[in-house]
């Protein structure tokens, strides 16, 4: 048990070792990264994002993760809105694995079952970013055609593009004006507005914004009255949400059924191990009881799926 403490205690260590290098390579790289977006990134769409986005984590010299992968996450962290890098996000999974281990060791003395736990932790870290990310993207879709309606406004005032950005930006809450402003920072370092709207469609990644963003694009290309465009896709923004409303009514009792099936196994499982403990206790203790609870919970989670997939209905 203690050398597993002591290993586990080593990954912590480690984790912030990774997080350490992070921190001392950001001051000395952002001057260079900035230099060459000058210099060759100026005729490229998305430009500003791309500063941030093939860096891959290392440590000795040896990639601990892809360029690719890092790159992933790192257009992850700009959509769930966490202020980490990819270094940080790195020890944060691995620090997170090590306490699960370490408190499956202090609850259960078996060092298998502390190796399992840690794998994990090491993924819930990723559950929770994707979960910030469904609800960031949500908010920023309700905020959309509020948006638009003030945009709209500003353009048959006489107002340019961005300025009518500038005033929605101050007008409209958070997260959405955030994204306004970073749009507009980008303009203000150099980067031309087909540029700083694609940059805002990758990191918010709705496809509501990309309609939006499409059509803003296409009138700067062929012309037309932006306002009125602006108005018919706020539209159809609503009717697209009053669908989604009547589907999630018409579904809600599927989506009831599939919460209820996938508990029941879970509640009669806790309910015959406080009626009769040593009934139950065979599927931990025998090795053909694991892979019944193996098989069982493989097929709870895929019932679970089908269910959601049935009922998640594109509009």
């Amino acid at each position: 048990m203690l050398i597993m403490a002591a290993l586990f205690a080593g990954a912590f260590a480690f984790s912030l070792t990774v997080w350490m290098l992070g921190q001392t390579e950001v001051a000395g790289t952002s001057l260079a990264r900035l230099s060459r977006w000058n210099q060759a990134d100026r005729g490229r769409p998305s430009a500003v994002l791309s500063l941030r986005r093939h860096v891959a984590v290392q440590f000795g010299g040896i990639n601990l993760v892809p360029a690719k992968l890092a790159a992933n996450w790192t257009i992850d962290l700009e959509r769930a809105g966490v202020t980490l890098n990819v270094k940080e996000y790195f020890a944060l999974r691995l620090a997170v694995g090590a306490v699960f281990a370490v408190l499956t060791l202090l609850l259960v003395p078996f060092p298998p079952a502390a190796l399992a736990t840690a794998p994990v932790g090491f993924v819930l870290v990723s559950f929770w970013l994707k979960r910030r990310i469904s609800t960031r993207t949500r908010k920023l879709e309700a905020q959309l055609v509020e948006l638009l309606q003030m945009l709209a406004s500003g353009l048959r005032a006489g107002f340019g593009l961005l300025q009518a950005l500038e005033s929605a930006a101050s007008q409209m809450p958070v997260p959405l004006s955030l994204e306004v402003r970073r749009m507009l920072r980008d303009t203000s370092m150099g980067a031309s507005v087909e540029q700083a709207l694609s940059a805002l469609n990758e990191r918010v990644g709705s496809k509501d914004f990309d309609i939006v963003i499409t059509a803003i694009l296409i009138q700067r290309t062929v012309g037309g009255n932006l306002a009125e465009i602006l108005d018919n896709v706020a539209h159809t923004m609503r009717e697209r949400e009053r669908i989604r409303g009547e589907i999630r009514t018409l579904t809600s009792q599927q989506r009831l059924t599939g919460y209820v099936v996938g508990g029941i196994p879970v509640g009669l499982g806790v309910a015959f191990a406080l009626i009769s403990p040593e009934f139950i206790g065979l599927l931990f203790s025998d090795s053909l009881g694991h892979i019944l609870l193996g098989v069982a919970a493989g097929l709870e989670v895929m019932g679970f799926i089908v269910i959601k997939k049935i009922v998640d209905i594109e509009v």
